[in-house]
């Protein structure tokens, strides 16, 4: 009797445990779950601060000299804009003028390959000897002045001008070897045949072998060449900043340490039909193996996604009906739903993939607010925060009737050269690569991104696989790719594109100043979002932290969690 007793018991505990786990998955099913604060907000404190003027009078703000050329205005234009977004002032200055030196700048940086132009070319060598640091940020043209330079550049031979592709670092920027090849031909550079004197450290090279950046010493100081013509290309700038590092003891700027995982158009209705895998129709297709296989995905990199709703497939509007039931609402419910269990977040595209720039402001607002109605069905109570327009000119266009629709908008996601907040704050993020397929040039433009801002944006189209037969070839690429990241950067933090709009913060507003202490170095910053990051670079031994986190992502490179206005890092020599 006691042995069925006990046997019953069991089965009821079973029962009762199963019951629970069906309620939890009604539960986050149901609209309480989407109106449940926790889930459509975010909290946010006003961040603290304090005066950059008043930070100026005390403290350092690094600075660095660059010599230009009328030849030369993209190259010197991108490359301040680069200097100041790392928060380091520039001072431009010609370089046929004489060099007017103060003991202020950082170092120099020459921006031009027109180094004839110098009037005294050993006054760049009695700098460089007096402890200076010399960069130059393009090869520079064969003539008297190089003639002179040649040798103290590092250089034992120079030649004509060759045309270099693929880049190859002689170490990786960060841990592992995914941020260390990209033998791809769309990477082209302007190039002089050079040989290496073998007192230079060389840190890149071309596919073929031609050294690209190096350092060599000299007296006190250093010289640093980058032997190309790309840096004018704002999406270029990895290697620039490497340059930078090497010229001085440390070197540290604010970044987002943020990736965003977007699938644009998603959910979307499916039309009806069968598919080409596995005698499916579409929308056992998407629901069983693509939606799995992203689920599944996203639980082992813990990639967030944020997914930018369609409401529908056809050119003309269809009149949302709130009491009918449609497989592509039903589609909204059960994918929006689960999107927000997984931690992800259900951004706006718009009513259809068509372009918007080309009509009338009625139209649009008519089209967004359908929209609007079948997301509020879906999800009861959620806030929406994001939009990835569909492709178009302006990505921009018609944006004022879109957040009149959705006044909570923060984020925008679009094709731009680099991260920016509008006068209004809404805070517009790059998309860096798109598609399931990596190469070795949207490894390049990854890690361009990464050294540079420590964000990238990757965007998935799923409505792509109604059409063809690749899935899994696709898919095994996509998770091949995530693999490598997660080995390269494994502190990179997976965000949706309201949550990295955050951090964009602290890379666009944050102002970093420095002061010498007897152990090290302190810096005193205006304001912060907090978690801030920083990328922090030295060659020498850190000892000791006071109100950050330190954690090691590279060679002589770190990242920085900073927990007040003002943080210490002790140095040993």
């Amino acid at each position: 009797m006691n042995n069925r007793f006990n046997i019953e018991k069991s089965i009821y505990m079973m029962m009762i445990f199963v019951a629970i786990i069906g309620l939890f998955f009604m539960a986050i099913r149901s609209e309480y779950f989407v109106q449940y604060r926790h889930f459509s907000y975010t909290v946010e404190a006003d961040p603290p601060e304090q005066s950059v003027d008043q930070l100026a009078r005390s403290y350092e703000q690094p600075s660095f000299l660059m010599l230009v050329s009328p030849d030369y205005p993209d190259l010197a234009e991108t490359l301040t804009s680069v200097i100041e977004r790392l928060g380091k002032k520039v001072t431009k200055q010609s370089i046929s003028e004489p060099l007017r030196l103060t003991s202020s700048y950082a170092g120099i940086i020459i921006a031009t390959e027109n180094i004839h132009a110098m009037p005294d070319v050993g006054a760049i060598l009695t700098y460089a000897e007096s402890g200076g640091s010399v960069f130059f940020a393009v090869r520079p043209s064969p003539g008297p002045a190089l003639s002179a330079l040649y040798q103290h550049l590092g250089m034992v031979e120079t030649g004509t001008f060759i045309e270099t592709g693929g880049i190859e670092l002689a170490e990786p920027f960060f841990d592992s070897s995914f941020s260390k090849s990209f033998p791809s031909k769309r990477i082209q550079n302007s190039s002089l045949a050079v040989r290496l004197d073998n007192t230079a450290s060389l840190y890149a090279s071309s596919t073929d072998g031609t050294p690209l950046l190096w350092k060599i010493m000299h007296g006190s100081g250093r010289f640093i060449v980058f032997n190309g013509s790309m840096l004018a290309d704002s999406s270029q700038s990895a290697l620039f900043i490497k340059g930078m590092q090497l010229m001085v003891p440390h070197f540290i700027y604010p970044v987002m340490n943020a990736k965003v995982t977007a699938l644009e158009g998603f959910p979307f209705p499916v039309p009806k039909g069968r598919h080409e895998i596995g005698n499916m129709t579409n929308e056992e297709f998407f629901r069983h193996t693509f939606w799995a296989g992203m689920q599944r995905l996203e639980a082992k990199f813990d990639l967030n996604y944020t997914a930018s709703f369609v409401a529908s497939f056809e050119d003309q509007q269809t009149k949302f009906n709130p009491y009918e039931l449609s497989s592509a609402q039903e589609n909204a419910i059960v994918y929006g739903r689960e999107l927000l269990r997984m931690g992800g977040e259900v951004a706006v595209q718009g009513y259809n993939h068509l372009p918007i720039d080309g009509m009338n402001k009625s139209d649009v607002a008519i089209l967004q607010q359908d929209t609007a109605d079948r997301i509020a069905h879906a999800l009861p109570g959620y806030s929406v925060r994001s939009y990835i327009p569909v492709e178009q000119e302006n990505p921009f266009s018609h944006l004022s009737v879109i957040r009149t629709v959705f006044p909570d908008l923060r984020a925008v996601m679009a094709p731009v050269e680099e991260a920016f907040i509008q006068d209004d704050g809404l805070a517009v993020l790059p998309k860096t690569i798109t598609g399931f397929d990596s190469t070795a040039y949207t490894d390049w433009l990854v890690f361009n991104e990464l050294a540079s801002s420590g964000f990238f944006s990757h965007s998935l189209m799923p409505q792509s696989f109604l059409y063809e037969d690749s899935f899994e070839e696709s898919f095994q690429e996509l998770t091949d790719f995530q693999k490598r990241l997660k080995k390269d950067v494994p502190w990179l933090r997976g965000l949706t594109l309201s949550n990295a709009a955050r951090s964009l913060s602290n890379y666009t507003n944050t102002v970093v100043f420095e002061e010498k202490t007897g152990q090290g170095v302190a810096f005193h910053v205006n304001t912060l979002v907090f978690p801030a990051y920083f990328y922090f670079s030295t060659d020498q031994r850190i000892t000791s932290t006071e109100n950050c986190e330190v954690t090691k992502i590279g060679n002589n490179l770190y990242l920085i969690q900073a927990e007040d206005l003002t943080f210490k890092i002790g140095l040993d020599g």
